[in-house]
């Protein structure tokens, strides 16, 4: 007799704290819980959201992103979204990104010899100087959540931590953050897309595949809306199912 495939498992989806620390020793819940009490501490009006994955995340915001805590094996890891610019005469940060680094909090003693509130003090400050001349995160959202929701059987998703706009289940635009900054990320056709990248505020999305067509733009610079809405609505034809697509017809 053939024997049945397996059925893969499906990433559990994490929604709250206690579930994202679920399974984690003891110890490791300890220092996740005391990291989320410093970071609120020095944040209390910061938004708490979470990504999903082998190696989940809580993420914490306000008016741009600041920080995120891991859960590991043995340890705690804690981002700092902005680590390339901090102040690390010591060299405690880790990581290869161009924008983020990360600590290792492997005990609850670490917690109080690590410099992690001067850190998060001073990212809030970097955030503070950049979006002080463009649209909010939570502006930009809306707007593109204005326009998203209005084309034909589509929906909201949080997706990587970051809200994702889909039809059916298929991302066609997306909006994410860099540097403080909102970034809005939608299909075109590869050459069109080309064209469009030479553009002030315009590039290839980060981590696309080559001649895609996916772009990310960003708004402060790229701030004609009318063209945004028919970027955006151009991507939904593009990814939508023809008989979903012709309804805007």
């Amino acid at each position: 007799m053939a024997r049945k495939k397996a059925t893969a498992r499906s990433t559990p989806q994490v929604r709250s704290f206690g579930g994202l620390i679920r399974g984690r020793s003891k110890p490791v819940q300890q220092i996740a819980k005391a990291l989320r009490s410093l970071v609120l501490e020095e944040l209390p009006d910061a938004q708490e959201t979470f990504h999903s994955g082998r190696n989940a995340l809580a993420m914490f915001r306000t008016v741009g992103e600041v920080c995120w805590i891991q859960p590991l094996t043995q340890r705690c890891n804690l981002y700092f979204t902005r680590g390339t610019e901090l102040a690390d005469e010591d060299g405690l940060l880790e990581g290869k990104s161009d924008r983020q680094r990360f600590v290792k909090v492997p005990s609850l003693e670490a917690i109080d010899d690590l410099p992690l509130r001067e850190w998060i003090r001073e990212s809030v400050e970097l955030n503070a100087d950049t979006v002080f001349d463009c649209l909010t995160f939570d502006e930009v959202l809306e707007r593109l959540r204005t326009i998203a929701l209005a084309l034909p059987k589509t929906k909201e998703t949080l997706t990587w931590g970051k809200p994702h706009f889909r039809v059916g289940e298929k991302i066609f635009c997306g909006c994410g953050e860099q540097h403080g900054c909102a970034k809005l990320g939608l299909k075109m056709e590869p050459a069109e897309s080309v064209k469009l990248m030479k553009s002030p505020g315009v590039v290839k999305a980060p981590y696309s595949r080559p001649n895609d067509g996916w772009v990310q733009i960003d708004p402060a610079e790229f701030d004609d809306w009318d063209e945004i809405e028919r970027l955006v609505v151009g991507s939904f034809r593009l990814i939508a199912p023809k008989k979903v697509a012709a309804l805007l017809d």
